[in-house]
């Protein structure tokens, strides 16, 4: 077999062997939105590694694993039990999936200290989340929104 050969059959294997890995983590990722579109926490939780770090510019640091992804989604769906998604766009890179996704909902239940006028306000905000895939589970996750827009609908700035 001629050297030619040989590369086109490497090459072949390659491109392969990256359209299912770029099935695969499609997979995990549809799941994920599939869970968040029916408030599943334990779903949502048991898509990520146990040493995961989820990232939002809604808290301070990182949110580590299936507790913290757990404890994240159930004040989300406690606060705006309406909550929903609704995924534009996905860019498969290799072990990297980057989702382009809008969330509305109203703000009907807020945590304790939320000013009483954000109370049922609605809001939508489009996000734009990065996951990296590893060994079947999202082993990091960075989230993106305008808070700005946030705010806006929610009536800070009427106040402010």
């Amino acid at each position: 077999m001629k050297k030619s050969q040989v590369y086109k059959k490497y090459i072949i294997c390659f491109f392969l062997i990256l359209g299912m890995q770029k099935s695969y983590c499609q997979n995990i990722i549809e799941t994920h939105f599939k869970a968040l579109m029916q408030h599943d926490v334990k779903a949502i939780a048991d898509g990520y590694a146990n040493d995961a770090q989820i990232f939002s510019p809604n808290w301070d640091g990182a949110k580590t694993g299936k507790e913290g992804a757990a404890e994240a989604y159930k004040r989300y769906f406690a606060s705006t039990p309406d909550l929903t998604y609704k995924v534009n766009n996905t860019i498969n890179a290799g072990s990297n999936v980057i989702v382009e996704y809008v969330v509305s909902g109203a703000l009907s239940n807020p945590e304790a200290g939320t000013p009483d006028y954000m109370k049922g306000k609605k809001y939508t905000l489009n996000y734009c989340a990065i996951f990296t895939i590893k060994n079947g589970k999202i082993a990091k996750e960075t989230d993106y929104f305008d808070q700005v827009a946030f705010l806006k609908q929610v009536g800070f700035f009427d106040q402010h």
